[in-house]
């Protein structure tokens, strides 16, 4: 019996819900949601729906019961990272207490290399995991990146420059229909025990490339114009965006110009058994081009 959690989720739990159908058919999968009463879609699915809240520790251990595997997925990252990590916490534990055979978790891509307090639990969420389950497998997928990098894109459709401070960094999105797939290739599989990967595109790309693909998406011509801290920061005041926002994003872009997600892996591929898209078309799918 499969369990994935956060199933309602249309970018990520439902896109891994529906591989897991296609590589495991016939499979009895259960669909974990705060709310059942909400989640007709997912019974129509052929999905058994079970109530799972990350703060209900109650609701874990029921929902679990009997799993052979269970996806405990991390991509709640609007949540404040105090909150979030007790949340994953009580998730592992209630995984590792059912005696799942495998445990995989959805965590955030290069750590080590994003400064922001926003994300610090997931190193503490990924070494509880190894403390209790030390056969379970970590996805450090880029799940997210190719949003964060295509608000960058929708801004130059609009205006004809893509403007922002992220220098000559390089980033990786993978796609997200290639995250999902090799989502559900590790949780019906017993040759992925213990291994932490990290899930890029087999490329990386800049912003330059983000710029081309907004000229190719609103038929205009596109350049990429580089900004310094300061510009961004007073460019950020003027758009009404408030202080506290604007230096997070700051945040993101000084990780990016870090080499936070710049550096691409064979781990996708290998999952895959194929190249994965390019990291372009990533962004693409989540801009419309």
């Amino acid at each position: 019996m499969y369990v994935i959690t956060g199933s309602s989720g249309a970018l990520f739990g439902r896109p891994v819900l529906g591989q897991l159908r296609r590589l495991a058919p016939g499979a009895r999968i259960v669909a974990g949601t705060r709310d059942p009463g909400s989640a007709a879609e997912l019974a129509a699915t052929g999905a058994e729906v079970r109530r799972v809240d990350f703060d209900d520790p109650g609701s874990l251990a029921a929902a679990f019961a009997g799993a052979t595997a269970v996806l405990v997925n991390g991509t709640n990252y609007g949540t404040p990272a105090g909150r979030r990590g007790a949340q994953h916490a009580a998730a592992i534990r209630a995984a590792a207490g059912a005696g799942a055979a495998r445990v995989v978790y959805v965590s955030w891509p290069d750590p080590e290399l994003y400064p922001l307090p926003l994300m610090a639990d997931f190193a503490g969420s990924e070494a509880l995991l190894r403390e209790l389950s030390p056969g379970a497998t970590i996805l450090r997928t880029t799940y997210g990146v190719a949003q964060a990098v295509g608000r960058d894109v929708a801004g130059a459709v609009a205006s004809g420059v893509l403007t922002a401070p992220a220098g000559r960094a390089r980033t990786t999105p993978a796609h997200i229909d290639d995250l999902a797939e090799a989502t559900a290739r590790v949780l019906t599989s017993d040759e992925h025990g213990g291994r932490l990967y990290t899930l890029t595109a087999a490329d990386s790309i800049g912003w330059d490339d983000l710029a081309g693909l907004a000229a190719t998406i609103s038929g205009q011509p596109v350049r990429y114009q580089p900004a310094g801290d300061d510009e961004f920061t007073s460019a950020a005041a003027a758009q009404g965006i408030p202080a506290e926002l604007a230096g997070v994003l700051l945040g993101v872009y000084h990780a990016f110009r870090a080499g936070w997600t710049g550096t691409p892996t064979g781990d996708l591929a290998a999952i895959l058994g194929r190249a994965p898209r390019p990291a372009l078309d990533a962004v693409a799918a989540v801009t419309g081009g």
